[in-house]
């Protein structure tokens, strides 16, 4: 059977992996806690891209370790507290992002409405905190995350009509812009034109869960780019330059591509990839994928599937996926029929483009149907302001919308992928690859190797519950890091990644 044969796969790849992992730092640290207290374990991840150097904080009940290390794990300056005397001893602060310049690194917490900062000034050994911001009333978060060495939080003040960027730089100051955006829509506000949100950052590869949303915001280097399928036909892209935050406002009609919208479509779902958009449509008989130019939307190919001759066109047999935490059930779809149903059945449909080892681009297509969430503790499971789509509000235009859910963002060394399967997600996904040629964007023949999210879940799924766990990256490199209580250490490992 498919699942067994899958199973027996994974699980020699994961003996393998095992064997090859390799231990890069190892530092004594005891986690304790409290008497009759609940082990209230953390560690928080900050680099410094500018200079290849970064932080960890490794916290327990009774105190707070701050670790200034090296590209080569070997620690520059640390700096010990009681607990006490920090923010961390307010369990209701969430850390969220942050900055560092030279030896000062800035944690960004955020309670509520409320956003506090403590700078830990390694060379001085030092910690100060201090209050960041209060958000007014008038404004709903959207997106809070750090990026190229800036934490931003977005917000909608549907009062002015303003899309609100506080950023924080390296040096720690903060700054505040408000951008006028025009909704539409009549009677929806700011805050409903702009929900379900999510956030793809330019470094990481993001799943089906991460890009199975109406919104999406690209962050890339010195440019915000907002990517809104809220209206059918219309695609909207905000493009915001982070340097003067001028704007580039673009209405694209999505008909000069896939034309009138069929009865049933489930909408046009997009994403950005350098400087192209990739577009995925879905109805009861077709699945077609559109490219198109980010600067004006003009059109640079089309892709209809509607048969079985739809299989020349990918990269392998289409997958129906169901997954419990390490229990993986992959079923090929090997036939039309197979597929049309499998990705009409229900979830939320989204793609993405990644780019393959040897340079090729892999454009992924499907639904994802998801259970669960974070299971609170730990580096792992932390989100912040985000919209649930097991909640919904619908609107009298047929849009159907999650509801906001303060608690769904990452924090900083936590990709997406990661801590929307920590444990207790339950998810189905039905999907298609195509592999694309980067410079003509026609699909061409080949084998894709196995999608770098899928090879670090399998990795922290084979680790088991442990304490204090966080998954990183620095530059391309993956890293793991754990609570080893057989050691007394805090451990992190590289993770090996394959293809």
């Amino acid at each position: 059977m498919k699942y067994y044969l899958y199973s027996c796969l994974a699980a020699l790849c994961l003996f393998s992996s095992a064997r090859a992992q390799k231990k890069v730092f190892g530092y004594p640290f005891q986690f304790e806690k409290s008497f009759l207290a609940k082990g209230q374990y953390s560690t928080y991840f900050l680099d410094n891209p500018t200079d290849s150097t970064f932080a960890l904080i490794l916290k327990d009940n009774k105190k707070a370790e701050y670790l200034w290390l090296g590209k080569d794990f070997k620690t520059i300056a640390k700096v010990s507290s009681p607990i006490e005397n920090t923010l961390l001893d307010n369990q209701k602060h969430k850390y969220i992002g942050g900055t560092a310049g030279g030896g000062g690194y800035h944690f960004v917490y955020q309670t509520g409405t409320e956003f506090d900062m403590e700078t830990v000034d390694f060379n001085a050994h030092a910690v100060a905190d201090k209050k960041l911001l209060e958000l007014p009333k008038s404004e709903k978060t959207l997106a809070s995350f750090s990026d190229y060495n800036v934490y931003y939080c977005l917000t909608a003040d549907d009062q002015a009509g303003n899309l609100v960027i506080y950023s924080v730089a390296a040096d720690g100051t903060l700054t505040r812009r408000e951008i006028p955006v025009s909704v539409p829509i009549p009677k929806l506000k700011l805050s409903g034109y702009l929900r379900d949100l999510s956030v793809i950052r330019s470094a990481e590869d993001p799943d089906l869960s991460s890009v199975a949303h109406i919104n999406k915001l690209f962050s890339r280097r010195g440019e915000l780019v907002f990517l809104l399928n809220v209206q059918y036909p219309h695609l909207r892209t905000l493009s915001i330059d982070t340097r003067d935050f001028s704007v580039k406002d673009n209405d694209i009609d999505e008909t000069t591509v896939f034309g009138p919208q069929e009865k049933g479509a489930e909408g046009i779902f997009s994403f950005v990839k350098d400087n192209t958009i990739y577009s995925l449509s879905l109805d009861k008989k077709n699945i077609r994928v559109g490219v198109q130019r980010l600067s004006d939307g003009g059109m640079i190919g089309k892709y209809e599937f509607s048969d079985d001759a739809a299989f020349n066109s990918f990269a392998e047999t289409p997958v129906r996926e169901t997954r419990y935490i390490k229990e993986v059930d992959s079923k090929e779809l090997d036939s039309w029929k197979k597929l049309l149903g499998g990705i009409t059945y229900g979830g939320l449909p989204g793609c993405m483009v990644s780019v393959t080892a040897n340079g090729k681009l892999l454009f992924t297509g499907g639904t994802i149907m998801q259970i669960g969430g974070s299971s609170g503790g730990g580096g792992m499971d932390h989100f912040m302001g985000g919209f649930d789509h097991n909640s919904t509000t619908a609107y009298s235009n047929g849009m159907v919308v999650p509801n906001f859910n303060p608690y769904m963002y990452r924090v900083p060394g936590t990709p997406s992928f990661v801590s929307a399967a920590s444990s207790g997600t339950y998810y189905m996904s039905t999907y298609f690859r195509m592999l694309l040629d980067p410079v003509t964007l026609k699909p061409i023949k080949g084998q894709p190797s196995r999608p770098l999210i899928e090879q670090i879940r399998d990795f922290v799924y084979a680790k088991g519950k442990l304490k204090a766990p966080n998954q990183f990256s620095i530059g391309k490199t993956q890293y793991y890091g754990y609570y080893d209580e057989d050691t007394q250490q805090y451990v992190i490992e590289q993770i090996p990644i394959h293809g």
